[in-house]
């Protein structure tokens, strides 16, 4: 495998050389700008170009003292590279962030187009501009196959390192995990638990991490994992994945999770009401509106379709007669289907409720003109029975409706339930 070094050039060669010394690549590019009075000049310009100008003025006979050794030929020169096994890459500007990065993003296809895409990369940015360096240890940031180099090394003043120094490789996991975990917020933040895990699963798959950093890494994979399952509602698996995962912060979870996965013989079943209301919340947050409806419809339809079956014992979907007061039989016999099934639907379980004279069928007569107004609106989304597609104004207008009847509906059911909304960024910190 080739090993390739770019280097940052500023004003002090022997950094440059030490590091090409050390590494010994097979390839440089000399990162350098370019001018009269640019860094290229040290690279492979004439005479003494990397010799040291320095001097100071003697107080007795007022004659110029080098500070240093006037005298140093070129980099390329010192280090006796061929013709070949090396590139001057000039920036006009070297203090122009965007025109350094730029040029190094050439470099990277360069050393891809010459040496394949498996070839070892080390950045040096001890020489050149602040500017320069900085382009040069962002981008090796991001790649994850460049080593991070810096010369280590004494200071005779607060201008550059100058000489007697070691070039060594810089850390950058630690930025790393942190531009992941920037990466993670914003998923999290959407609620879009697979994009988190998929995120954290580049972490897993790329970086050599600690097994402390790698059990952490996993720990919230499996949380992002959990998530997930239960925004898919499949409650056994996220139970399972929570379990595994651990840890005093996750316990509320884990109680909601136990009453929806059916472990706790007391469910009411409005559990699960609440559950799709909270499910509704994040698609709204993901701007898929037309979804987030069709979960608030499921969800009021639920809550009927519960208060029904454990209050009255009556199922929706094959009523029994015999369970409806007498009064009322011959109006439910006309909506027996060809199947000899009587089924009701959202609109006809209410009615029923109220035909009862039950609260929740009290709630909605009072206020049966605007739900029906936002049922209709919910019939002609695309993901009903029309072709409209909701946006953010109409979802709103059509939530404040049916958000304010199911939680109206559960408090004067007197429901005490422990579903809550699902973390958000936070999960980075359970």
């Amino acid at each position: 495998m080739a090993r390739v070094l770019i280097v940052t050039v500023g004003g002090s060669c022997e950094p440059i050389i030490n590091a090409c010394r050390e590494y010994r690549p097979d390839f440089i590019y000399f990162i350098c700008s370019s001018g009269a009075k640019g860094s290229g000049i040290t690279v492979d310009g004439p005479g003494n170009p990397c010799g040291d100008n320095r001097y100071v003025i003697c107080p007795n006979c007022s004659e110029k003292i080098p500070v240093g050794n006037p005298r140093g030929e070129a980099i390329v020169s010192r280090l006796g590279l061929p013709t070949g096994t090396y590139e001057k890459v000039e920036v006009e500007d070297p203090d122009d962030l965007t025109a350094c990065y730029s040029s190094l993003q050439h470099v990277d296809k360069s050393i891809t187009a010459r040496f394949g895409p498996h070839t070892e990369v080390i950045a040096n940015y001890t020489g050149g501009t602040k500017t320069m360096s900085v382009a040069l240890a962002l981008l090796a940031v991001l790649k994850e196959r460049w080593e991070l180099s810096v010369n280590k090394g004494p200071r005779i003043d607060l201008i550059k390192v100058r000489g007697g120094d070691i070039p060594v490789l810089a850390d950058k996991l630690e930025i790393i995990l942190e531009i992941y975990r920037g990466q993670v917020t914003q998923h999290l933040r959407r609620y879009a638990y697979d994009a988190a895990d998929d995120a954290l699963a580049q972490v897993t798959v790329k970086e050599r991490l600690s097994p402390q950093q790698r059990e952490s890494v996993l720990r919230l994979r499996r949380l992002c994992q959990a998530f997930h399952a239960w925004d898919l509602f499949d409650h056994p698996k996220a139970l399972e994945l929570l379990r595994i995962a651990g840890g005093s912060s996750i316990t509320p979870y884990v109680d909601v999770l136990i009453e929806l996965a059916a472990e706790n013989p007391r469910t009411t079943g409005f559990e699960y009401v609440a559950d799709i209301f909270f499910n509704a919340s994040r698609r709204a947050e993901q701007g898929r509106y037309d979804d987030a409806v069709a979960r608030l419809y499921r969800a009021l339809e639920m809550l009927a379709q519960v208060r029904l079956k454990s209050h009255w014992g009556i199922n929706t979907s094959n009523v029994d007669p015999k369970k409806l007061p007498v009064e009322l039989r011959d109006k439910y016999e006309e909506v027996r289907e060809d199947d000899g099934k009587i089924r009701l639907p959202l609109r006809k379980a209410y009615q029923l409720l109220a035909d009862l004279g039950d609260g929740l069928g009290r709630i909605w007569q009072e206020r049966e003109n605007c739900m029906l107004s936002v049922l209709n609106a919910r019939n002609s989304s695309i993901l009903a029975h029309g072709t409209v597609a909701f946006d953010r104004e109409m979802f709103d207008r059509a939530a404040h409706v049916l958000e304010n009847f199911i939680q109206d509906g559960l408090t004067l059911l007197k429901v005490k339930i422990r579903s809550r909304q699902l973390p958000q960024a936070e999960l980075l910190d359970m």
